[in-house]
């Protein structure tokens, strides 16, 4: 019985998918919703609407993973996917969903500041191979607006390659990065994104002078190899990251007045990108010039980061009142 469940998998795929079909087990033992095999396409509605109100709080995402599951089940067994008959109804249900079903969302990740940033690149021997590693990721992530993918053990990880220092490697008063992939942008599609970042003389750390030197530092004659990478030469795990980020923020919060401490749950890769965001939106940015910084696919996934609008809205309380 558990072979036809959950297949002949490893155990770590194994006990993912174990965990995904238990809960549709539970679903039709709590709903009646039977036979198991093969679902039936209103019972594949139902368990979207029953999955937020029994755990799965992470939205349409966290729902989509637990539904794929069980379509994927259908197809090991013989039997089509239901939503292949319901396309049109499907696709009504997901724009839907995403209006009008409440979920509790754990709480969101925090943006980093640069005072934590300058805090964190105080206490690293910028010596230390790891330590200027770190720092480099760090700064580039906030100052390009970058997902962590960009870093770490993802398809999307920049490589050497993807480093151009402008006009040249020594005396470099720019440097521009090449995305050939993102979380929105597949690498299939041939479309790469191109950023730069200007050195920054003023500042105690310099995310030009510390791509510069991690790169003469780090670079092995392998264009090919990803740019940040552990000791032992492999790919940085995200779990890692995240581990060594608040193992940093952690010492960091000394330096901070009395009183003042982090949340470090709060922080994870995607704040670097949210800093970036914010202070922009801080600084006035408007939305369409975010929207370029970040390689977001509307203006709309911009908005949340700006002010400008915010101001220009109590202004208009001047142009309605002027016709009082």
């Amino acid at each position: 019985m558990l072979h036809v469940l959950f297949g002949p998998l490893s155990r770590q795929q194994g006990s993912k998918l174990k965990s995904l079909r238990v809960k549709y087990i539970a679903f039709a033992k709590d709903t009646g919703a039977w036979p198991l095999i093969p679902t039936k396409a209103a019972n594949l509605f139902r368990y979207v609407l029953w999955l937020p109100q029994h755990g799965i709080q992470s939205g349409w995402k966290g729902v989509m993973n637990y539904v794929t599951a069980i379509c994927n089940w259908n197809r090991e067994m013989g039997f089509p996917d239901p939503r292949e008959d319901v396309a049109f109804y499907w696709a009504r249900l997901r724009h839907n969903f995403k209006r009008l079903v409440v979920v509790r969302h754990p709480a969101m990740k925090l943006p980093l500041r640069p005072e934590m940033l300058d805090a964190m690149a105080l206490d690293a021997d910028l010596s230390n191979d790891e330590d200027l590693r770190d720092t480099c990721m760090y700064f580039m992530l906030f100052f390009a607006g970058f997902r962590i993918g960009t870093v770490t053990d993802s398809p999307h990880a920049l490589r050497f390659e993807d480093i151009a220092f402008l006009p040249e490697l020594a005396q470099c008063d720019k440097v521009l990065i090449c995305v050939r992939s993102s979380k929105t942008r597949p690498r299939a599609a041939g479309l790469p994104f191109w950023t730069a970042i200007n050195r920054q003389p003023g500042l105690r750390f310099c995310p030009v002078e510390l791509l510069q030197a991690h790169f003469i530092r780090a670079y092995r004659q392998r264009p090919d190899a990803n740019l940040f990478q552990t000791a032992a030469g492999a790919p940085l795990p995200r779990r890692y990251f995240n581990t060594v980020l608040r193992r940093r923020l952690d010492v960091a919060q000394a330096r901070f007045p009395a009183g003042v401490r982090f949340d470090l749950s709060r922080f994870s890769g995607i704040s670097f990108r949210k800093g970036c965001l914010s202070t922009l939106g801080a600084l006035n940015v408007p939305g369409h010039r975010l929207a370029d910084h970040a390689d977001h696919a509307d203006v709309a996934s911009s908005r949340i980061y700006t002010v400008d609008t915010v101001s220009q809205r109590a202004g208009n309380s001047d142009l309605i009142a002027s016709a009082f």
